[in-house]
Parts: C-alpha cells; sequence; structure tokens
C-alpha cells in the first residue's frame, strides 16, 4: 500500500468517531506544502498512545526531486528540479532560462539582465516581480504547478511536449483490420453476388523505425481473389530535423505538385513535431445510401477502403489516403443492383508559415503504377519559407527524363483573407513535338467570425500544351507504346464552398459548386450543391439540393486532368437534379437506453425517387450494443426491409446485416479492430489506429480505459488508441469492473508517442485482501493510533487502527514492523494462530 493510500485510509478511520483539528497552516508559492499539524488532544482517548508525525506536512527540505510539471494544469513533463533555501530560510525551486522556455513560459517577458545570463538560476519572483506568475510545490504529490498569465505564455509553444519527452515505443506489432462480407441474391434474374474483404494495416516498430504495410484481400464469387498492396513503408522520425525519412511505396508530396505512387526514398519536414500542429487531414465521405449498400472508396485507381452502410446518410471519416492531392472514387453498390460514383476533393492548399520558419520535401523513386509499362525515375522536390507576418513564399521543382516542370508561388495574409498565387512551367517531350506551357492557380479562404461565414475558392488555369505530372507520365507511356490520340488537358477549374451559420435558430446554409473545361472538348463539367440544416424543438432537418453536369458516354471523369480518347467529341451533356429532404428526432426509453428515427427522401429530375425510414438506437448506455431497423420504397414500388446491429466488444467490433426486398435478398457481416503483439503476448482491442499504448495492470481485469472502449483483459493488458504524436495523452483507468482486492498506486499516466509507434504505460498495481488483526506491546499496551506498518523490504503494507488494529494489505509479508516517533516493534504475520498478536 503507497503513502498516498495509507494516509487516505488513516484519515477515513479518524473521522470514524474522532476528530481531526488543524491548528496550523501557512504556506506560499513554492514554499511548498501549507503545513499542516494534526492535534492529538482533539482525538477521543489516550493522547500518549497516538502517533500522527507522519501526517504532517512541514517546509520542504533542500534537495533534488523528480516532479510533475503544470503549466497552467497544461502537463508539461517530469522534471528533476533542485530546490534551495534563501538567506531567511525559505525553500524554493531554482529555475534556469532554459527551464522555463521549456514549462511554456515567454522568457523575453522576463528580467532582461537575468535572460542575458543563461547560467542564471533563481526563484520565480527574482524572474518577474509580477504577483499574478506563481509556483506552487506539492512534496505530498510531487507536483509543481504553475500559474502563468497570458501575458507570459509562449503560445509557440503552448500544446508543445519537448522531444526529450518523445516516447519511441517497444518492439511491437500492430495490426488494424476491417473485415467484411457481403451477399446478395437478386430474384429477378436468378444472379448471385458474393463479394469478402480483408483491410489490413500493419504496423512494425522497434528502436525508431517504423515498417507501414496497407494492403487488401478482395474475393467475388465471379473473379476469385485478389490483394492489393497499396503501400510499403519504413519510415525513421528525425527529432532534431523534425522531419521524417521514407523509404518504399508511398504518394509523392502533393502540395506543390499532383501526386504519383513511387518506389524510392523520401526526406520531407514533419509538420506534427513542430509546436504548431499542421497535420494533413484526412477527409470526410458523406453520402446517402438506399439499401444496406456496399461503399467503396479508390484513389489513383487503387482500392483503398470498403465498407457496409445501412440505408440512409452515412458519413466515413477514417478513410486515410496514401499522398496528397489527388481525388478520392467514391461508389455506393446498393443491394439491388444500381450504382452511384462521386468524387470527394482532397488537395493540399498552400498554407501561411510563421516568419522565420520552412519546411521542405525531397523525394526520389521510380513510378510505381502497374498501368504503366515504361517506369522512370521521378524526382520532386519543394520548399517554403515565411518572410515575415504578411508573406510565404514556396516553390519546387518536379520531373523524369521526358518531363520537367518547376513552381514558384506566394502565400499572402490579406486583410481580406488567405491568398496564395502561383505559376508552373512545364514541359512534356511528346511525339511529335515538345509541348511547353503554364499552370496558373489562385487559392483564396476566410472566416467571418462575426458573421459566421466561411469561404473557399480554388481557381487553376492551364494553357493549352501543359501537362501535370500524372498526366505527362501516362501519356509519354502511352506513346512509347504506340498508341495515339487526342489529348484533352484540362483548362480551368474552379470550385467554391461557403458555409454560412445564420443567427441563433435560423439554422446553418452551405454553397459549393465546381466548374471544369477541358482542350479540345466542347462543354464543360459542372457540380453545384446547396444545403439547409435547422432545429425544431428536438426535431433535426435539412434539405439538399444538387445538379450535375455529367461528362457523355466515352469520356473518363476519373480526376485525372487528361484523357485519351481517339478523338471522340462529346455532343451533348446530360444533366442531373437531385433533391433530398431528412428528418431524425432523437426517442427516450430510460438512461440506459437512446434512439432515434429519421427519413429521408429524395426527388431525381423533378419526380419522386425512393423514400427511407429507420430507426437506429443503443440497447445500453455504453453504446456498445447497436441496432438499426430500415425501410423504404422507390418509384417503381420496390421496397426493401433492412436490419442491421453492432457489438463493440473490448476486444472487437462486430456486425451484421440483414434486407430483403421484392427484388433481391442480401446478408452481410464485418469485423474490425486491431490486434497488437508484444513481448508479453497477443492483445486484442476494438478501436484502430496507426499509434497503440499498451496499457500494463497487473489483476485489474474488467477495469475500464476512460473514454474508450476497451478493457484489461485477463492477462492485465489492454491497447488504447486514439493518441496524438508528439503531444501529450493522458490515459485514465476507471476501475470499475477490476476486482475488488486491486488497489492502483496511480489511475492516470501521460505519454507523448512517437507517430507510428506502440508505446507502453505500467499502472502498479497490488493485489491482496486487507487483513485485519489485532496487536499489543507486552503489558498489554495499545500500540500507538495512525503508526505505520512496515514489511521485512521497508515497503509500506498498512496502519495502526482504533483499538490496537492492525489494517494489512499485504497476502505475502511475514512480519510486520511498525514504528512510531521515539519506538517500534515487530510482529509475525504468518502463521497467524491466535486472536491477538505480540509485538516485540
Amino acid at each position: 500500500m503507497d503513502d498516498t493510500m495509507i494516509k487516505r485510509n488513516a484519515i477515513f478511520i479518524l473521522f470514524i468517531g474522532v476528530t481531526p483539528a488543524v491548528c496550523h497552516a501557512e504556506g506560499e508559492g513554492a514554499e511548498g506544502d501549507p503545513e499542516y499539524t494534526f492535534n492529538s488532544n482533539f482525538l477521543v482517548g489516550a493522547s500518549n498512545q497516538t502517533d500522527l508525525k507522519r501526517f504532517d506536512t512541514t517546509s520542504l527540505q533542500a534537495g533534488t526531486y523528480s516532479v510533475d510539471v503544470y503549466n497552467n494544469d497544461e502537463w508539461k513533463g517530469k522534471f528533476d528540479l533542485k530546490v534551495t533555501r534563501d538567506e531567511k530560510g525559505h525553500a524554493g525551486v531554482c529555475y534556469t532560462r532554459q527551464m522555463l522556455d521549456e514549462f511554456g513560459i515567454d522568457v523575453t517577458q522576463l528580467d532582461k539582465e537575468k535572460n542575458a545570463d543563461e547560467n542564471y538560476c533563481g526563484r520565480l519572483s527574482a524572474w518577474s516581480h509580477e504577483p499574478t506568475l506563481q509556483d506552487t510545490f506539492s512534496s505530498a504529490q510531487l507536483r509543481l504547478t504553475l500559474s502563468v498569465p497570458q501575458k507570459f505564455e509562449n503560445e509557440q509553444y503552448k500544446g508543445y511536449v519537448a522531444p526529450a519527452l518523445w516516447d519511441k515505443g517497444i518492439p511491437a506489432l500492430n495490426i488494424n483490420y476491417t473485415a467484411n462480407y457481403y451477399d446478395i441474391l437478386q430474384s429477378e434474374n436468378g444472379g448471385k453476388g458474393q463479394n469478402a474483404y480483408l483491410g489490413v494495416q500493419a504496423f512494425l516498430s522497434y528502436a525508431g523505425w517504423q515498417l507501414h504495410h496497407s494492403g487488401n484481400a478482395n474475393w467475388t464469387d465471379k473473379e476469385g481473389a485478389k490483394w492489393t498492396s497499396n503501400q510499403t513503408i519504413l519510415t525513421r522520425p528525425l527529432a532534431p530535423i523534425k522531419s521524417l525519412l521514407s523509404l518504399g511505396q508511398f504518394g509523392s508530396n502533393g502540395d506543390s505538385f499532383d501526386s504519383v505512387n513511387l518506389l524510392g526514398a523520401s526526406l520531407a519536414t514533419n509538420s506534427k513535431m513542430y509546436p504548431d500542429n499542421m497535420v494533413n487531414y484526412a477527409p470526410v465521405i458523406n453520402g446517402v445510401a438506399e439499401t444496406n449498400a456496399l461503399v467503396t472508396v479508390y484513389q489513383n485507381n487503387n482500392l483503398i477502403y470498403q465498407t457496409t452502410v445501412a440505408p440512409g446518410p452515412f458519413s466515413l471519416n477514417n478513410v486515410y489516403p496514401s499522398g496528397v492531392g489527388n481525388d478520392l472514387i467514391v461508389t455506393v453498390h446498393e443491394a439491388d443492383g444500381r450504382e452511384k460514383t462521386f468524387s470527394v476533393p482532397y488537395n493540399a492548399v498552400v498554407k501561411l508559415l510563421h516568419p522565420g520558419m520552412s519546411d521542405y520535401s525531397l523525394t526520389l523513386g521510380q513510378a510505381n503504377d502497374d498501368s504503366l509499362k515504361n517506369k522512370p525515375l521521378i524526382g520532386v522536390g519543394s520548399l517554403r519559407y515565411g518572410l515575415n507576418n504578411t508573406f510565404t513564399v514556396y516553390g519546387g521543382v518536379s520531373g523524369f527524363n521526358d518531363y520537367q516542370a518547376a513552381q514558384a508561388g506566394v502565400g499572402m495574409n490579406t486583410v481580406v483573407g488567405g491568398l496564395a498565387l502561383d505559376v508552373t512551367q512545364a514541359k512534356a517531350h511528346l511525339s511529335p513535338s515538345a509541348a511547353s506551357g503554364q499552370q496558373y492557380r489562385l487559392m483564396f479562404n476566410r472566416q467571418f467570425a462575426g458573421t459566421g461565414t466561411g469561404i473557399s475558392v480554388q481557381l487553376s488555369q492551364a494553357t493549352e500544351n501543359y501537362y501535370s505530372l500524372p498526366s505527362a507520365l501516362y501519356i509519354i507511356d502511352q506513346q512509347k507504346r504506340g498508341m495515339y490520340g487526342e489529348y484533352q488537358p484540362e483548362k480551368t477549374d474552379l470550385s467554391i464552398m461557403l458555409n454560412q451559420q445564420l443567427p441563433e435558430g435560423w439554422g446553418s446554409l452551405y454553397l459549393s459548386g465546381s466548374f471544369s473545361r477541358y482542350w479540345h472538348r466542347p462543354g464543360t463539367e459542372e457540380q453545384y450543391s446547396v444545403g439547409y440544416g435547422n432545429t425544431w424543438g428536438r426535431l433535426n432537418w435539412g434539405i439538399n439540393l444538387q445538379r450535375v453536369y455529367s461528362t457523355p458516354s466515352g469520356f473518363s471523369a476519373s480526376g485525372s486532368d487528361s484523357t485519351l480518347t481517339n478523338g471522340l467529341a462529346p455532343t451533348q451533356r446530360k444533366k442531373d437534379d437531385t433533391i433530398s429532404l431528412n428528418f431524425s428526432y432523437p426517442l427516450s426509453f430510460g438512461s440506459d437506453r437512446s434512439a432515434s428515427v429519421s427519413s429521408n427522401t429524395t426527388f431525381k429530375n423533378g419526380s419522386f425517387d425512393n423514400t427511407q425510414v429507420g430507426l437506429n438506437g443503443s440497447l445500453n448506455k455504453d453504446n456498445t450494443l447497436l441496432y438499426g431497423v430500415t425501410s423504404s420504397v422507390d418509384q417503381s414500388h420496390n421496397y426493401d426491409v433492412g436490419l442491421n446491429g453492432n457489438y463493440i466488444a473490448p476486444w472487437s467490433s462486430l456486425s451484421a446485416s440483414y434486407s430483403y426486398g421484392n427484388t433481391y435478398q442480401q446478408i452481410g457481416a464485418g469485423a474490425n479492430g486491431a490486434v497488437g503483439l508484444h513481448s508479453k503476448g497477443l492483445t486484442f482491442t476494438s478501436e484502430m489506429g496507426s499509434m497503440m499504448t499498451l496499457v500494463e495492470a497487473k489483476g485489474a481485469e474488467g477495469a475500464a480505459i476512460v473514454g474508450s472502449t476497451t478493457r484489461i483483459d485477463s492477462h492485465g493488458y489492454a491497447l488504447v488508441s486514439a493518441l496524438q504524436p508528439y503531444r501529450m495523452n493522458n490515459i485514465e483507468v476507471d476501475m470499475k469492473g477490476a476486482p475488488d482486492d486491486v488497489s492502483f498506486d496511480s489511475t492516470s499516466a501521460q505519454i507523448a508517442p512517437y507517430e507510428g509507434s506502440m508505446t507502453k504505460v505500467i499502472f502498479n498495481t497490488k493485489v491482496a485482501k486487507t487483513r485485519i488483526l489485532v496487536a499489543h506491546r507486552p503489558g498489554n499496551i495499545a500500540l500507538p493510533f495512525g503508526a505505520e506498518i512496515t514489511d521485512e523490504t521497508g515497503g509500506s503494507i498498512g496502519f495502526v487502527g482504533q483499538g490496537s488494529s492492525l489494517f494489512i494489505s499485504s497476502d505475502t509479508a511475514k512480519r510486520g514492523r511498525i514504528g512510531w516517533e521515539g519506538g517500534q516493534c515487530e510482529v509475525n504475520l504468518v502463521p497467524v494462530t491466535v486472536k491477538e498478536l505480540l509485538c516485540l
């Protein structure tokens, strides 16, 4: 039993028939804890048989302490602090300039003379006379708390963790998996389709290196099984230069040039290591399914994600593209055989940098695309630099033996919003002559906090002979294989997004539009959307309108900016209008269960298309047992009814679905989660993530992890995801569900993991049932109340309660030493053969 637990239990005993009194309390700043002295004269009974000295907190002693440092309740790490005494005998922490900087204090706001001396060490009051800049040292908790006014906070390091505290992790293998089975029987034509899918994301970490492989196995009853390897990459985070070294298969950085798949090496700035987190985002994919549908996501013609969704609106926020700068192609495969395909933009908008900061990317590798016969060596490089608060300059080069391109641009922080302008000059060695052209880009975004308005605009304009890196790679390969035709590079591309938060009670509105035009092709490709959402009491409702002008048959709209068409020319455009109305209303079935009823009705080209009604909910308060019931009907009077369920177990997330209509039947099942292989065995979890923390808490089977669905398993381990790399993450154990005879020294821990690593935190536990024995000294003299009991090694195992009772929390200790001010004695704990023990 640790000292904190002993104090807690002893003070609890004090409150049972005893009145503790605090007769003196004083303390200031880092002088230490307020001095609390328990007056034993207030205790009922003989005060001379009471020893409460060890519960006093007195003046802090000089020396070095390993403590947790908090800046305005933000944990900065564990540091060795030197405590000294001044000429008046007052104790306090001695701070150096480096320490204050690491603790997140802006040292430029402190005493300039002392700031100039990097070896100076003094009290916080010596560094600044600001009365609100304070420190408090708790020797009992081994914690230093800094109260820092906003003026003295180093905003650049807000939320930042010093590289010395980054944890490289343990040797381990983390495998994320997504398994899905989909079986459909179409009764009208007797056709049957079966599909099975297993997606794998594997992360092997060792001594700071991470090997990442992503791939999937896809099986259909018509085509058999196929394994697709999307990415195999070995990475090494380089903390001293805040960069990431990558070797293997990956997509080139798409900040300046369109991304291509490569097999090679890359060295680039890792913005996640910097104080201001500039992490690349994962796009959210929103859509609507009309049946229990199969959703597939492709990027660069590679399947990167697949799942089954229930009828109604869906949102996928765990799709992680490889590379940056290529659109995602999403297809919704309905159970009745219909398919809907749309694209989700995935572009990296140039961002402004702080003055004096820079980032770079250097990549060299061979083209890695199975559709290519000629796979040249490709080089891509880019650089950004923040000149001042207004301007950031950027540029780059890319190319291979038959293609060269260079870019230059500037990002501006203007009064009207963020603006970026750049020009790219490219030359492609085509047949019969080289093609040289330019692309001009404009990017603009602005958030109006006062009006709740957000606007984003991207415009590109290219000359006739401009070809991007991926299109030039494709066309040159075609020509070298003797395939010629009319090329249609993109001429103009415009996309606009407007979000408007209306006044309270009026809801929100969004508008978006995209416009594309190609050389040597009449007409345009256009897509416009407008949506409005609001609440009425507990009812949530919304309306969305979309108009799409699609490319006629014979032309591709896959996101590439050029298409080989063999001279075909479109004569007309196809127009599709869609209007959808959606409603949802929460239901209440008690505090342990929640549910909502929803509906979605769609009209296409002025006519009714389909409507769906669904009931979704949870059967328990932890939301780990979910269900859904749906029904729909379309314009042809085809109907279907669907059922789906999801059980989120601590070790995996399991799902199942069934739907029946007048034209088909469908069944499906799925499972997803992760498994960790480490030196102590295998640990399973329903959570997924590239980073995991292995939690060890021996004997605490069933204990929950706060904010997670996982629990400590029978071996004393759990896997936790949802971690931020290079940022402090708090992991807390909830003892609810753990055996009653388990105690924790601490129930929370902090860790800052390397990206892609598996880290480990250990919660020290003790498994022992408290024994209550009675002992006296010779002459039937009672033992002092509150005296500490230690084992043979000096470890605390209990305390003396009222009536000379011994509260023992160890099953293994054979002898107990009871010590108090001025004396001690020992007692045999094993075996206990008498009612009262003699302490000698």
